[in-house]
């Protein structure tokens, strides 16, 4: 029955994504724990709002920020603050991001991966129902007409 394959296809789909979302968490963790902590100067903050239809919207904050290399160059990058406190006198306190030790060019704010048992919990339960609907689907395509 070809409503049975495109339900398995939907559901290897999703068990795709469940995969991906696990081993994005992952190494997203790996990356704080293994690459260099380091100092950045925030240049800049700008506040990014996506609408998600009737539910409402999401604001966070975008930063960009600059940082001296330890080989003396300078780099710049941006990313989302996931926790970010200002001072009462309007400066801005450093930014602890973390850098690549074999490419100082790449860095991320240090804080940024966390949650990483949730994404998990998440990525493993999406993977599970998308192979449970996949084999549904294998099952009612090979069911006779």
């Amino acid at each position: 029955m070809f409503f049975g394959w495109i339900f398995a296809g939907m559901g290897l789909l999703f068990a795709g994504i469940g995969v991906w979302i696990v081993v994005w968490s992952i190494i997203s963790r790996h990356r704080i724990s293994t690459w260099t902590p380091w100092e950045a100067t925030i240049r800049e903050v700008e506040t990014r709002t996506t609408s998600s239809g009737d539910h409402g919207s999401r604001t966070r904050l975008v930063a960009h920020y600059e940082y001296r290399g330890p080989d003396g160059s300078e780099y710049a990058s941006s990313g989302t603050l996931p926790d970010q406190r200002f001072r009462l006198d309007g400066t801005v306190p450093p930014l602890n991001i973390v850098i690549n030790p074999l490419d100082p060019s790449k860095s991320m704010i240090a804080g940024s991966g966390g949650g990483t048992g949730c994404a998990v919990v998440f990525g493993v339960i999406f993977a599970a129902m998308g192979l449970l609907f996949a084999s549904i689907g294998f099952g009612l395509a090979q069911t006779p007409m």
